[in-house]
């Protein structure tokens, strides 16, 4: 059986005290129809979502891309999945100041390509790691979430030192991916006072 179809979009609008994502997704369906989802809130929070459905995959995607040209005609901005998981990581430390728990970061698909499904598989991977620190982080001295947190970024460096040279994603992958990395890189390395080790040799290919 083919793969069922799916296809993505993914906004941010950050400008004055607006912080927040649009998303909308189509989803074929099993028995032929499709599903459409829009999915809207603060960066960092699960938001809210609305679904239906329609007869067809292409009837669906077709309600998605009008849905987010709306959006993005009132100042949203289409994000590739790294910077919108850097977003989200920026936004969580900022919960317990204001006696709120943590919450678990969900970030969008990528929407093409072998390579990006790659580097989808890689975020979701180390964010689930990093959601489960920070989940426990105020039940944790600060000696002992840091020595997590520095596992997290040593395996997440590693690893996307690996995808981004290897022969079948590496060339595929452009400065906005590296871009991203850093800034997700950096975000984390805030997290921790202890973090001295050298990251790619200075290099963040």
């Amino acid at each position: 059986m083919d793969e069922l179809q799916r296809f993505t979009r993914y906004g941010e609008k950050k400008a004055g005290t607006n912080n927040k994502f649009y998303e909308v997704e189509a989803q074929e369906n099993e028995d032929g129809r499709a599903t459409w989802i829009f999915r809207w809130g603060r960066i960092g929070t699960t938001g809210q979502s609305k679904e239906g459905e329609t007869y067809s995959f292409s009837g669906a995607k077709s309600i998605c891309l009008e849905q987010f040209r709306i959006k993005t005609e009132k100042g949203y901005r289409e994000v590739n999945a790294m910077e919108a998981l850097a977003s989200a990581v920026e936004e969580v430390h900022e919960r317990k100041t204001n006696g709120l728990s943590a919450v678990e970061i969900v970030i969008p698909c990528f929407h093409a390509g072998k390579s990006e499904k790659r580097c989808q598989e890689f975020c979701q991977k180390w964010l689930d790691k990093l959601n489960i620190v920070r989940g426990s982080r105020w039940d944790l001295d600060a000696n002992a979430y840091e020595k997590q947190i520095e596992g997290v970024l040593k395996g997440y460096t590693k690893e996307w030192r690996r995808i981004r040279t290897s022969k079948t994603h590496g060339p595929n992958l452009g400065f906005s991916a590296d871009a991203a990395a850093r800034i997700f890189f950096d975000a984390l390395k805030r997290d921790t006072a202890i973090c001295t080790f050298v990251y790619f040799e200075g290099s963040y290919r």
